[in-house]
């Protein structure tokens, strides 16, 4: 049986590194009992000895002994870093204290002279705050005031119109002279009349494009067109500066022929003006309830059927801009047309679309991502 040689909790293979490892024991409790090795500067002096090679070992003990020491000497400089640390905060804050000092001294001798100053900036502000607000309110209320007169108006040429078309057609039943036949052969091409409803109101604003009415919204607005998609962006009906804008029919579209796809632009307003309500969109019960648009045109009434909601933006160069599709070229036209805004969908219902369909999109600003957009598509029901 081979003997095993202890000391302390240590135990050695041979008694030859035994009695090294006596020897260390002995000459680490001598090192002990004459120097106090928790002084931070003895520490350090026996770290070096040992790392030095002036002061050696024979056994493990002494790797101990040097792992101790150099485990002190860390800490100690640990701690000399934080009294370091310490030191220097507190002669920074004082240092902050005294500048503190200086400044409020100095703010005592100008303190009568920006109270001043500051009372009258304050009073000007105020004075240019309840200004600017006074304006806000009084452009949104001039702009509401304006919309309820053009539908008011819309209203009353409605009846009007309507009144003196019947007029027209029982009179010109009355007539027995008839226009001159076509001869054979001869095809007629009727241009389309404008609807007698809309005829007055055309006469006064000739950039009238039609009306478009969602039941249990606030949008009840007329739609302008001109060659400048930009024009009606901060002008109303009348062509006056107005921060809501007016909506306005895509510049390219056509309602004549129709186009295939009618986009008609407008605000995204905080009041919910224009197409501020486009965003209630987002919530499926929501357009469950208001799923048809109703837009007629100055030639023909029109109503609609959301087949999908979107979020898109403006589109970087090579990516699918939704607003340039007004005019189907292709069936492959009309299928990527289709596809690209399945990808952008939050709601989609464009299984049942063909190419077919004459389409209506409405179109505004929204800030889900920079140039955001929202858009609502929906096609032709009667």
């Amino acid at each position: 049986m081979e003997e095993i040689y202890r000391l302390g909790k240590h135990e050695f293979a041979t008694r030859e590194e035994w009695e090294a490892a006596k020897r260390d024991l002995d000459k680490i409790e001598k090192i002990v009992g004459h120097l106090d090795i928790d002084d931070p500067e003895i520490a350090e002096d026996l770290y070096h000895l040992v790392r030095e090679g002036k002061l050696t070992f024979e056994s493990k003990l002494g790797t101990i002994f040097f792992c101790d020491m150099s485990d002190r000497v860390a800490q100690n400089f640990e701690h000399k870093l934080k009294r370091n640390r310490v030191l220097r905060q507190k002669k920074l804050q004082k240092d902050e204290e005294l500048q503190k000092e200086r400044q409020i001294r100095q703010k005592e001798t100008q303190q009568s002279q920006m109270f001043k100053i500051l009372g009258i900036a304050c009073v000007a502000l105020s004075l240019l705050c309840i200004l600017f607000y006074g304006f806000s309110v009084y452009r949104e209320r001039r702009a509401v005031k304006k919309l309820e007169e053009v539908q008011q108006q819309k209203n009353i040429t409605q009846a009007l119109d309507w009144y003196a078309d019947r007029i027209r057609s029982e009179s010109s039943k009355e007539q027995t002279s008839a226009a001159e036949a076509p001869q054979e052969g001869q095809e007629t091409v009727k241009a389309p009349e404008i609807l007698p409803e809309y005829v007055t109101m055309h006469n006064k604003y000739p950039d009238l494009a039609g009306w478009i009415y969602v039941e249990g919204t606030q949008i009840d607005l007329p739609v302008m067109q001109t060659s400048d998609n930009a024009y009606y962006l901060d002008k109303n009906i009348d062509k006056a500066e107005d921060v809501n804008g007016t909506l306005f029919l895509d510049y390219r579209a056509d309602v004549k022929k129709p186009s295939t796809n009618l986009i008609i632009y407008g605000h995204n307003m905080k009041s919910g003006a224009m197409f501020g309500g486009l965003k209630q969109y987002l919530e499926e019960s929501y357009l469950s309830e208001h799923d048809k648009i109703q837009f007629d045109s100055i030639y023909e009434k029109q109503m609609y059927q959301i087949i999908a909601v979107c979020l898109s933006d403006v589109g970087d160069e090579g990516s699918y801009r939704y607003y340039n599709f007004i005019e189907a070229e292709s069936s492959e036209d009309f299928q990527r047309f289709l596809e690209n805004i399945r990808t952008c969908a939050v709601y989609d219902r464009t299984q049942d679309v063909t190419e077919s369909d004459s389409l209506l999109t409405l179109s505004t600003c929204n800030s889900y991502v920079e140039d955001g957009r929202l858009f609502v598509v929906a096609k032709k029901i009667q």
